[in-house]
């Protein structure tokens, strides 16, 4: 769950429809991945006001989300307490903190 929420949707203007619009549904295709593709984009919208803030939309343009992400991203950190049955744990990726 906590991977599927830490996901983006972004839109990726004429590649949406290319791509059955798996950027700017891409939560709601992390929640239920066997979900149908055409049904994506109504289920964003369902999904939306119970995720609240949890919803994580990114509308800046690719160009500087790239860039960012390039420049930033620089480490991976293993999550602080793993559950006791995990075998390696959960990772997530950070940005130092200089640049938060």
């Amino acid at each position: 769950m906590r991977g599927a929420l830490a996901t983006i949707d972004r839109d990726y203007g004429f590649f949406n429809l290319v791509h059955h619009h798996i950027g700017d549904t891409h939560i709601v295709h992390h929640l239920f991945s066997t979900m149908p593709h055409y049904h994506a984009q109504e289920a964003t919208e369902a999904i939306k006001p119970v995720l609240g803030k949890y919803y994580n939309l990114d509308t800046s343009p690719i160009s500087t989300s790239l860039w960012q992400a390039l420049k930033f991203c620089r480490y991976v950190e293993a999550e602080k307490a793993p559950p006791p049955n995990s075998v390696d744990g959960v990772y997530w990726f950070n940005v130092p903190t200089s640049t938060k």
